[in-house]
């Protein structure tokens, strides 16, 4: 073999060599590409404990002074109670590459907004964006779990299963469609300005676990049919009456429009087996502790 083979023979074996030992591309960090969320980041370890009585326990039926027929108003009020504290509330994933669906009002006002994912562990919110006329809001973080398929609308559906954390610990609530009302989001005192918004309402039927009193904090949280569809955002409740108000699927896509961001289609998503009255407490928990619905917490300097 020639001098110039031996020659051209080693500087490629060199070079193989080299390439092993310095590799400038290949290296991706924990979490760098926002449409594959790392797996750790998301694993069960948070609410497990919280939630594990409930699969025996099952939910408690809910009993109100007043009939779940009864009317619905013409017209509701709910009152900004003024300055914005620090607070929690629920969100849920619509998209992993980090679109998140609240209420406004547990992200509006906020200094930072986080979403929990372990014990000291957060997912700091990149960008807020509020409907400019009903309590629905938009988080943007860099990624998210798997998301939940968004209906266009209700499509029938006369029962919903609605998810999040309702005085700031893992709680669902089973409820059953009454019809839409207005709802008219003003402040303290006054009884003009603010905005109006067509919602959903409905009755409670039961709820896990067992905790009885206000919801609150359960705002922001998935509305969901018995396919597991999001079909609406917690917004409010009427307690004394056992009623829940919510965002229409509409009002959801008015705000993806005003964000500017594409879900995927409401047939794509992960599966769930059939939400019932009865089975409902082991698919919520389920929801909660892969933190695909997860707690907000909203900081005001």
């Amino acid at each position: 073999m020639r001098r110039l083979d031996w020659i051209v023979i080693i500087l490629l074996i060199i070079g193989a060599i080299g390439s092993k030992l310095v590799d400038f591309g290949s290296f991706v960090p924990e979490n760098a590409n926002p449409r594959r969320p790392s797996v750790e980041l998301f694993t069960p370890k948070l609410w497990d404990k919280e939630t594990k009585a409930w699969l025996a326990k099952g939910p408690a039926t809910q009993k109100s002074n007043l009939p779940w027929i009864t009317s619905l108003p013409k017209e509701g009020f709910i009152e900004d109670k003024g300055a914005k504290k620090s607070s929690t509330g629920s969100a849920f994933s619509v998209s992993n590459r980090g679109v998140w669906l609240t209420a406004r009002h547990v992200a509006e006002g906020c200094d930072k907004a986080v979403i929990q994912v372990g014990e000291k562990k957060a997912l700091g919110v990149k960008r807020t964006v509020l409907h400019p006329n009903a309590d629905v809001a938009i988080l943007i973080t860099r990624n998210a779990p798997p998301e939940f398929p968004v209906a266009a609308r209700l499509e029938g559906a006369r029962d919903a299963f609605n998810i999040g954390f309702p005085k700031g610990q893992p709680g669902a609530v089973h409820s059953r469609l009454i019809g839409e009302m207005t709802l008219r989001h003003v402040r303290r005192g006054q009884r003009n300005g603010g905005y109006r918004e067509r919602v959903n309402a409905w009755a409670e039927r039961s709820r896990v676990p067992a905790r009885d009193g206000s919801l609150g904090g359960l705002s922001g949280g998935a509305v969901l049919d018995e396919h597991g569809r999001v079909i609406g955002v917690v917004q409010a409740e009427s307690a004394r009456r056992g009623r829940i108000m919510t965002a229409k699927p509409s009002t959801i896509a008015e705000a993806f429009s005003y964000a500017k961001v594409s879900i995927p289609a409401s047939g794509i998503g992960p599966a769930e087996p059939e939400l019932t009255k009865d089975s409902y407490p082991m698919t919520a928990r389920r929801l909660i502790t892969t933190l695909r619905i997860a707690k907000v917490y909203c900081r005001v300097n």
